[in-house]
């Protein structure tokens, strides 16, 4: 097996495995955005009556005060992504720099790698995507759509004459109901950043020259095409590491990118 067949295996089961990591990321946005219900267990005990109720007299007080809940989903959101990106970043470099090493014997990159992760974590955040906005807009929209489910459930739960224990069984509910968006959120950032990191790594290596994209399971078309794409006359579906769109074809892409190694490594 050539040192590019080897690379290529390699570069596979890394995705597999970092397709695991981000199911991890999944699990840990879910539970840190969820941290919110015990906020507003505490709000509604607060606005509770003796007989375990919130009176509808109370109620659009206790809607503008799921102002400085949104402030919490959101911050929970942002410090959630966080983690993530600077955590895929870091997992990226270090296993493809090993890989890289493995096979040839040389690194992918050799210094400077604190300054890469960085480099990597800061490119996602503040890129913008077709739709115009950047991750922070991406977590508050999320904030916001959670924020204005909450205020519907309570709002008809006070409404009804619901006790609190029912309005706290119910905002898990609405919490449930948005995990898909945190799911997808974490999925489409997740990825691009494992494609920027692979892109950024390639970008500062002397051993690589080129990418090539393999198109998710689901092919979807904006993957497919690219991988049918030859961009630069290298090849059908192999890229430069400053071919930007990339690094995240489409939302919640799982496309992955293995190197093309300079014909000396080979």
């Amino acid at each position: 097996m050539s040192n590019q067949e080897q690379l290529d295996a390699i570069f596979k089961r890394l995705s597999t495995e970092h397709g695991r990591l981000n199911a991890d990321q999944q699990a840990f946005a879910i539970r840190e955005i969820g941290r919110v219900r015990g906020e507003l267990s505490d709000l509604l005990a607060d606005f509770a009556d003796t007989d375990g109720t919130v009176k509808k007299q109370r109620l659009n007080r206790l809607l503008r005060e799921l102002d400085a809940v949104e402030t919490s989903l959101r911050g929970y959101g942002t410090t959630a992504m966080d983690e993530i990106l600077t955590e895929t970043a870091s997992w990226t470099t270090t296993r493809i720099n090993n890989s890289v090493q493995g096979v040839i014997g040389v690194a992918a990159v050799s210094g400077g790698i604190e300054r890469l992760n960085r480099d990597i974590v800061n490119y996602v955040a503040r890129r913008f995507e077709s739709d115009g906005l950047v991750l922070s807009d991406r977590v508050w929209r999320l904030s916001c759509d959670m924020r204005n489910e909450l205020s519907k459930v309570l709002r008809a739960n006070i409404l009804r004459g619901e006790s609190v224990d029912t309005m706290i069984r119910n905002i898990r509910k609405v919490h449930d109901n948005e995990t898909w968006k945190i799911k997808r959120l974490v999925v489409t950032e997740g990825n691009a950043a494992y494609r920027t990191a692979t892109s950024f790594n390639a970008k500062r290596s002397e051993v690589v020259t080129g990418l090539r994209l393999i198109a998710c399971v689901k092919k979807s078309p904006p993957c497919v095409e690219l991988a049918d794409e030859d961009r630069h006359g290298l090849g059908k579906g192999i890229f430069l590491p400053d071919d930007s769109d990339i690094y995240s074809p489409h939302p919640n892409c799982t496309s992955y990118l293995t190197y093309e190694l300079d014909e000396r490594w080979l």
